[in-house]
């Protein structure tokens, strides 16, 4: 059975550098690359995924193991590969090339998807579902967020709106900044630089969960400040958590930046169907209480929150399976939904 698969491979057991075999290949989409996973057997259910905001996509190994993961169960998975989103700079181009991979969908499969969506996908899933009902069989969202600017203050802060100080994934940091960009007083003649400086920092950092420790991502930081011109190091240093004051900065940007493109809200009232809503109660880069906000904003919607301790944002935890033998229950739930 599918379930047997899905715990063998996304239990806390799991290793996460083991993945099952499956057959795979890149299609292209008027120059957008999507990435096909398909069971050995017809199809029990197509699988589109709304990729989180990362320089790689289904390149990287986290996304592409639970790719497969999905294929070994029997499902067809269609994975693109957005490109602001791997810019990691989204905007609403990125919206209307998800709509295009959905409207793509006959030349792959007969079947109405389910929609998994990843962390900031989760904007890409709720509007396909606004605006092509017809194309979405439901949704699972995954660590989804509910209001992008509370994000970015948390992803610099760790503070949720609510009060409760969580703790932050520090890699994040210069994403943020390179977002807000445009209202970040700098030399102007040497923004590319800083971009790909930063660029380069993540790709150095991110997966790594070590180098969340205080001090190694710094180390990181400061081998790669040479590099950047000198008119922009500082910002470069600033922006990743090397130096103080990249909050302040935000702050001063925030207000002069339409994130309007980015805000789930104007789709939410739209959406229909049953929408499941995972989020990891340890997630470091979208808080948990995202979950519960969006579950009270898709007003025509029948969501349903599983809020759990085995996963975080980025994949399982194996220390939160004895202490608290309830999460056995939730992950039996999600995989289930899975199936």
């Amino acid at each position: 059975m599918s379930i047997f698969t899905l715990a063998r491979w996304l239990g806390p057991w799991a290793s996460p550098t083991k993945a099952p075999r499956v057959a795979t290949h890149d299609d292209d989409l008027d120059g957008m690359r999507v990435r096909l996973y398909e069971p050995k057997r017809r199809a029990k259910r197509t699988y589109l995924i709304a990729p989180g905001l990362h320089y790689a996509a289904a390149d990287d190994p986290r996304l592409d193991r639970f790719c497969r993961v999905l294929c070994a169960a029997g499902h067809l998975v269609i994975a693109p590969f957005i490109p602001s989103y791997l810019a990691l700079t989204p905007n609403a181009r990125a919206i209307e090339d998800f709509i295009r991979v959905a409207d793509a969908l006959p030349r792959w499969s007969q079947q109405q998807p389910t929609v998994f969506s990843i962390s900031f996908g989760s904007l890409l899933a709720f509007a396909l579902a606004a605006e092509r009902p017809e194309l979405v069989e439901r949704l699972v969202i995954f660590g989804g967020y509910a209001d992008f600017a509370e994000t970015l203050a948390f992803a610099l802060t760790g503070q949720v709106a609510g009060g409760r100080v969580a703790t932050r994934d520090p890699l994040n940091q210069p994403v943020v900044l390179l977002n807000l960009l445009d209202a970040i007083p700098h030399d102007r003649s040497e923004r590319a630089a800083l971009e790909a400086a930063w660029r380069r920092y993540v790709e150095r950092v991110w997966g790594r969960p070590e180098m969340k420790t205080d001090g190694r991502f710094q180390a990181v930081a400061e081998e790669l400040a040479p590099g950047v011109p000198e008119a922009v190091r500082e910002l470069f240093l600033v922006g990743i958590g090397a130096r103080e004051g990249a909050w302040p900065l935000a702050q001063a940007a925030l207000p002069h930046v339409d994130v309007r493109a980015l805000d789930p809200a104007p789709h939410l009232a739209r959406v229909r169907g049953r929408v499941e809503l995972v989020h990891g109660a340890d997630d470091d880069v979208i808080p948990f209480e995202h979950a519960h906000l969006l579950a009270q904003r898709l007003a025509n919607a029948d969501p349903r929150v599983h809020v759990t301790g085995l996963y975080g944002h980025t994949g399982a935890s194996f220390g939160k399976l004895l202490a608290l033998p309830r999460e056995l229950a939730t992950m039996v739930r999600v995989l289930r939904i899975l199936a």
